[in-house]
């Protein structure tokens, strides 16, 4: 082990298992960060003269080898060497005598919350891309406007619009991508130079690392720094929980709507029985459904972690590291289905028409008109109610108020967001100087 100098028997064969099997199987994903990473803290040894020219340039090469392996899929990790941190020093180590200066002035506990902050950055860039996407599905099917039913107590409310409910997902999708922007602003700091906790005696410069990798700022308390590990895949995943239980009532609300017959959901995203013929299961929008649930609990499970501790580096902190990228993932997952299963939705519009008038959906226009016509509204309330109650006994429907559609269509029109689009390119920009032959 690269750490063993003061012990004097290695390490239990089921223990490292235990330490180090899922760690390494989730480090996977934090391969390229952790390369590009070394890079710009060898770039900062060699500027403030810790390493000399050669030395730093040789470390470079070879983490440059390493990362053109990995992207050709010939680069994998070794348990047996704890984390991706120690692979690609190993690595390193391997093909350049210096490989072993690479570590001067960091440690472990700076480098995952670096590879972290990175991974969590460009995810979130996604996450917001993807929430677009399924903005831009329901301004297209807001194009195939025309009545829709407004409920409350899942029971006939009011007419309202296809475009006007369109609009209203859209509008809540925003305060979601408007959250994870907020979220972003905090993930972006580099935690470099922190080292275990209390930073070093060398003559480091944090803030041009943080330059260098396009990070708005270097977090300064280093001991807050190392604490803080937790703290963004937190509010993330509390981010993605709301958009989670978001995209779960919409999954229930088309559920239930298709049971209705009010609309169709797409064949392609349905599952049949293997016993009964006549199925059409929505199986995805179930599954979305039931993974807010995941979500939900990785956000307890990072917390319920971060509860107990006081401040300094502790291993479980290390359990931090599978709750947000299976929250990043579950999450990711569900916009792209429902972006595919809300652009191919159809409305039937007969159904829609027999459920306005079977539940009297114009009756609080019908109660406004009087009102507006001088009548106290509270007695054009009633005056109202007791015709619904006749129109009920005798079968009959209230005519249609032709107000309504004009007063709700809604035209949507989608940008792409420039904040969105500029952290990417900012981020693409510097990762691809970094790591220019």
């Amino acid at each position: 082990m690269l750490w063993d100098g003061r012990f004097r028997k290695g390490p239990d064969k089921g223990i490292l298992e235990f330490n180090s099997s899922e760690n390494v199987k989730l480090d996977e994903k934090l391969i390229p960060y952790d390369i590009i990473g070394s890079i710009a803290h060898v770039k900062m040894l060699k500027k403030q003269k810790i390493l000399k020219e050669n030395e730093a340039s040789e470390i470079i090469k070879a983490l440059k080898e390493i990362l053109k392996s990995w992207e050709k899929g010939k680069f994998k990790l070794d348990p047996k060497l704890e984390d991706v941190h120690m692979n690609i020093e190993a690595a390193v180590s391997r093909k350049t005598k210096h490989g072993k200066k690479i570590h001067t002035a960091r440690s472990r506990n700076d480098q995952v919350l670096l590879d972290m902050r990175m991974y969590m950055r460009d995810e979130v860039l996604d996450l917001g891309k993807g929430i677009h996407e399924l903005q831009k599905s329901f301004a297209s099917l807001a194009k195939k406007d025309g009545p829709m039913v407004g409920y409350t107590h899942t029971q006939v409310a009011q007419p309202i619009m296809i475009s006007f409910w369109c609009d209203a997902q859209v509008q809540g999708l925003q305060r979601d991508i408007e959250r994870l922007k907020d979220c972003y602003k905090r993930i972006n700091a580099s935690p470099l130079g922190a080292c275990a906790l209390a930073g070093t005696s060398w003559n480091i410069d944090k803030d041009y690392t943080a330059k260098l990798l396009a990070f708005d700022n270097a977090q300064e308390n280093e001991l807050d720094t190392v604490s803080s590990r937790g703290e963004a895949e937190a509010e993330l995943l509390s981010a993605l929980s709301i958009l989670m239980t978001r995209l779960s009532g919409l999954a229930e609300e088309l559920i239930w709507l298709s049971q209705k017959g009010l609309l169709e959901l797409p064949d392609e995203f349905c599952t049949g029985s293997s016993i009964m013929p006549n199925k059409k299961n929505p199986d995805a929008l179930e599954l979305i459904r039931g993974r807010a649930a995941r979500v939900q609990s990785n956000l307890v499970h990072v917390l319920s972690v971060k509860k107990g501790l006081i401040s300094g580096y502790h291993s479980d902190m290390q359990e931090t590291k599978g709750a947000v990228m299976s929250g990043i993932e579950t999450a990711a997952q569900s916009l792209y289905v429902m972006s595919k299963i809300v652009k191919k939705l159809k409305f039937n519009k007969n159904k829609i028409e027999a459920e306005l008038e079977a539940g009297f959906a114009q009756a609080t226009e019908i109660a406004d008109s009087l009102a507006m016509k001088g009548v106290p509204f509270r007695e054009a309330h009633e005056k109202v109610g007791k015709l619904v109650k006749e129109c009920e006994k005798k079968g009959v429907a209230l005519p249609r108020h032709k107000a309504t559609g004009k007063r709700l269509k809604r035209k949507i029109t989608l940008k792409e967001d420039a904040f969105l689009s500029k952290e990417g390119k900012k981020i693409e920009y510097v990762h691809r100087n970094l790591c220019a032959a």
